[in-house]
Order: C-alpha cells, then sequence, then structure tokens
C-alpha cells in the first residue's frame, strides 16, 4: 500500500439516505495549492461511521464537543 501526504483545502457532504458521501479535497505540494491542481477523494460512510470519525476528530483537536443550547420554558412553549 502506498501512503500520500497532502494538506486539507477542501470539504463537502452530501446525505445519501442513511449514508454520508464525504469529499475531500487536498494537495501536495505549495505549487500544486497555487495552481489549483489538488487531488479528490470520495469516502462513502454510515452515518454512524461519520460520528465516530467527527467525535474522533473533536477529541484529539482538544476542543470541546458541540453541547446543543437547552431551550428555556419561554423557548419551549412558544418555540
Amino acid at each position: 500500500m502506498m501512503e500520500s501526504f497532502g494538506a486539507l483545502v477542501g470539504w463537502e457532504h452530501h446525505d445519501a439516505g442513511d449514508h454520508i458521501m464525504l469529499r475531500i479535497e487536498s494537495v501536495q505540494t505549495s505549487e500544486a495549492a497555487k495552481t489549483h491542481d489538488s487531488d479528490l477523494f470520495r469516502f462513502l460512510m454510515t452515518k454512524q461511521q461519520a460520528a465516530i470519525l467527527g467525535n474522533y476528530l473533536v477529541r484529539i483537536s482538544g476542543q470541546s464537543p458541540v453541547v446543543p443550547k437547552k431551550w428555556g420554558w419561554f423557548r419551549r412553549r412558544f418555540g
């Protein structure tokens, strides 16, 4: 297996029912970045795999996970 290294320059995702299609764009050199000569990778994963990957990346980045704000009584009542 050959390993490839690069810098992440973009990504997007598409909901595919029970799955997520993740498109990742990377470049291997600064010259490639200047000419927009990027590598594209597409991954199809279950939503559970996406959640596990997301939680892992949040944890290793040292960031706190996003916790939804609890609604007050007014918002719960009147939305």
